[in-house]
């Protein structure tokens, strides 16, 4: 859902950004729209009133009776403007020269009548007007040409432009924030039951995410992917399961015939009537028998610890007892050898208290106790257990070193998970064993640099006085009441 977030907020801030950029290349635009046009205005304003109208009134000439005539360059000057018509008026408004005149056109203005047609129109026709020396010139140029508007403003209103336009600007833009909320909010509301579904089909769970709203074609795809992850994860349920219930019944079908291989062995070599050499082999039997025993009970818990199956009998133990159980275990059997066998345990691990498997993990030493006897003979090997503290948490760490050949780098590798297992690589079993018990702990499996010793990082359960005094406190609880328990502490 973290991300989910973090795609609302960018989302905000990428419409805000867009927005922004729009707003100041609009007002950009705007700007530079008006300056063409009013370099525009200017310049044909200009040209009209002081060239074109200049030479007009420069071709104006008097006959000396009152009579005005024009020019051929005051004619061409009317032609370059597309004038529709043009007239003179006198100072009192009489109209003293006229060409191209059409119906209307009075022969006398009053002061308001020419106030008003220079600002706007005569007879619909857009005129401009110059002052000259022979009276006031009136050019018309066509109807459609020319459009004029009238727009005053007062002092006041012009010096608070600027904070109109920042005002719009600010309203606009918490406008477009407002907007970008509500529609990122819609996409967020619309996307959140796809995180929803994405976060459950991550942790295994099967999903059926809504099919509506804007994600609907998303939701689809999602709910076929969680149908479809729902049937494989049957499928492999069901290979597992019937995986690990063949190996269970191929190893209790062998267990039969293989326990009266190795009683018939046992009593061959016991036998004083046979032959020495025949009390040899039977021996040999009985010792093989007992290896392939050994082989399938390995292969029936790694399958039952791989796929979860084999149930863990958990309960408090002290992991010191439990060291010094393993060894005394392999030299009751004989199995060391001519290895020595040592155990070197820190003081801090005594009063440790573990929570777990204790058959498991007793199981679990002795396997790497076996793998250096059989794999490094006439070895030294050293069994200790201390306590370390990692990221606050308190840890058993039990490891099993020897001063051999070490654990080839191979196989170390593949245990870690840094590379694939190889069907005709070495045989590992009883160390994934080790692997598989220490994950079913919550532990890690570790290896020194050398290969010599293994590491078995394992979460501990507090200390032996720690599990008395709570054990106390809930009889005390139990007994007295938490308010008196409390009172009695105090």
């Amino acid at each position: 859902m973290k991300s989910l977030l973090r795609i609302y907020r960018r989302y905000i801030f990428s419409a805000l950004w867009i927005a922004g950029v729009v707003i100041c290349v609009n007002l950009v635009v705007f700007l530079s729209v008006q300056a063409v046009i009013y370099s525009w205005n200017e310049e044909s304003g200009t040209s009209v009133l002081r060239s074109q109208l200049n030479r007009v009134a420069a071709a104006l000439v008097s006959d000396g009776e009152g009579q005005m005539s024009l020019g051929a360059d005051g004619e061409a000057a009317l032609a370059e403007t597309e004038a529709q018509f043009a007239f003179l008026l006198s100072d009192d408004g009489t109209r003293i020269w006229g060409w191209n005149l059409p119906e209307g056109i009075q022969e006398r203005y009053s002061v308001g009548e020419v106030a008003s047609f220079s600002r706007w129109y005569l007879l619909d026709y857009p005129v401009r007007v110059w002052n000259c020396e022979q009276g006031l010139l009136v050019v018309a140029n066509s109807r459609e040409s020319v459009a004029k508007y009238s727009v005053e403003y007062s002092r006041s209103t012009l010096q608070n432009v600027p904070f109109f336009i920042l005002a719009v600007l600010g309203a606009n833009l918490l406008l477009i924030l407002i907007l970008a909320v509500l529609s990122g909010y819609r996409l967020y509301e619309g996307l959140r039951p796809i995180a929803f579904g994405l976060d459950r089909l991550v942790d295994g769970r099967r999903i059926a995410v809504p099919e509506n709203g804007i994600a609907r074609d998303l939701a689809e795809k999602l709910n076929q992917v969680s149908r479809i992850l729902e049937i494989q994860r049957q499928n492999l349920n069901q290979r597992d399961t019937a995986r690990t219930e063949w190996i269970s019944g191929v190893s209790h079908d062998i267990r039969t015939p293989l326990s009266m291989v190795m009683g018939y062995a046992d009593s061959l070599e016991n036998d004083a009537a046979l032959p020495l050499e025949a009390r040899k082999e039977a021996g040999i039997i009985r010792e093989q028998s007992l290896k392939i025993k050994t082989l399938i009970e390995d292969l029936n818990l790694t399958s039952k610890l791989e796929y979860h199956m084999q149930p863990l009998r958990v309960k408090d133990f002290m992991p010191a007892a439990l060291l010094r159980q393993a060894v005394v275990s392999i030299l009751n059997s004989g199995q060391q050898g001519n290895c020595g066998l040592e155990t070197e345990i820190d003081d801090a691990l005594e009063p440790a208290v573990m929570r777990g498997d204790e058959a498991l993990l007793s199981r679990a030493l002795q396997n790497l106790i076996g793998n250096s006897i059989r794999h490094n003979p006439g070895c030294r090997i050293c069994v200790s257990g201390r306590l370390e503290r990692k990221d606050g948490q308190r840890l058993c760490v039990l490891s099993v070193r020897d001063d051999g050949s070490g654990i080839p780098e191979e196989v170390r590798r593949i245990l870690e998970g840094l590379r694939p297992t190889d069907p005709d690589g070495p045989h590992i079993m009883g160390l994934r064993i080790v692997s598989q018990i220490t994950s079913a702990h919550g532990g890690q499996m570790r290896f020194s640099a050398d290969g010599r010793e293994v590491l078995l990082y394992l979460p501990t359960a507090g200390t032996l006085e720690e599990k008395k005094a709570e054990a106390q406190k809930w009889w005390e609880i139990l007994w007295y009441g938490e308010g008196r328990v409390r009172q009695k502490r105090r």
